[in-house]
């Protein structure tokens, strides 16, 4: 069982109709954190079904800081989680639990590191590149954001904002929707493209339904990648029954 943990919400502020990003402030020492890696808080209600509602955010904020750690919250409607979140105030304490998330890159890695991000899954993203761990892999990286529209989830401005000054490349792109027939077919040869100029490692999160065939396109094309390289925030695929 997971040891819960606390923080306390130190400022919010909405970006857009949909978006609110939170400061937290973490009790009881250093969350001991690493670029890529999520958080999953603890509403404390419970779904009709007698589920616990709980609901993970990657950490968006670079893991130089470990006692204040920033998070984006996507209204949904209908969503009883991010209403939850829509609705702390200042000072609120909010139990969670982690941090959780196996992004890890490997800076002795020579060559390019590819970074695509589909949705939401840009703060993943976002606290990957922003890690220590990636400061040696920055020149020779390049992140791809693609989404429906622009300012989708988070504006622009605030996303570039985020990025470390010496990332070698970003590039934001549309989307098909989701659940469209074409996003799949759409994503892969994006992917295609990339790979034809060669990389060394590639990292995705997102859409879990894209990130497992780009997945299968990695692996099928050598480039080293596992689970691990992969973070999804919905559609992920079922756990397979023993």
């Amino acid at each position: 069982m997971a040891t819960p943990r606390f923080a306390t919400v130190e400022a919010a502020r909405d970006l857009g109709s949909d978006t609110r990003v939170l400061e937290l402030r973490i009790h009881d020492g250093p969350l001991g954190f690493v670029g890529g890696q999520y958080v999953i808080v603890d509403s404390g209600l419970v779904a009709p079904t007698g589920k616990a509602i709980k609901r993970a955010y990657s950490i968006l904020s670079d893991d130089g800081a470990q006692d204040r750690v920033t998070i984006a919250v996507k209204r949904l409607p209908g969503g009883a989680g991010s209403s939850y979140m829509y609705g702390l105030a200042t000072d609120a304490e909010i139990k969670f639990s982690g941090p959780w998330g196996k992004l890890a890159p490997a800076p002795e890695v020579s060559g390019t590191t590819f970074v695509l991000a589909t949705d939401t899954g840009i703060t993943a993203a976002l606290g990957l590149v922003r890690g220590a761990a990636m400061a040696p892999l920055l020149a020779g990286t390049e992140l791809v954001w693609l989404r429906p529209y622009a300012d989708y989830f988070l504006p622009d401005a605030f996303v570039t904002g985020c990025l470390p000054p010496a990332l070698g490349r970003f590039a934001t792109a549309a989307l098909p929707p989701i659940a469209h027939p074409e996003r799949v077919p759409h994503t892969r040869a994006l992917l295609a493209t990339r790979l034809s100029k060669g990389v060394a490692q590639v990292f995705i999160a997102g859409d879990g339904a894209v990130n497992y065939a780009l997945l299968d396109d990695l692996v099928a094309a050598g480039v080293p990648a596992t689970r691990d390289s992969v973070e999804s925030f919905f559609n992920m695929p079922k756990k397979s029954v023993a």
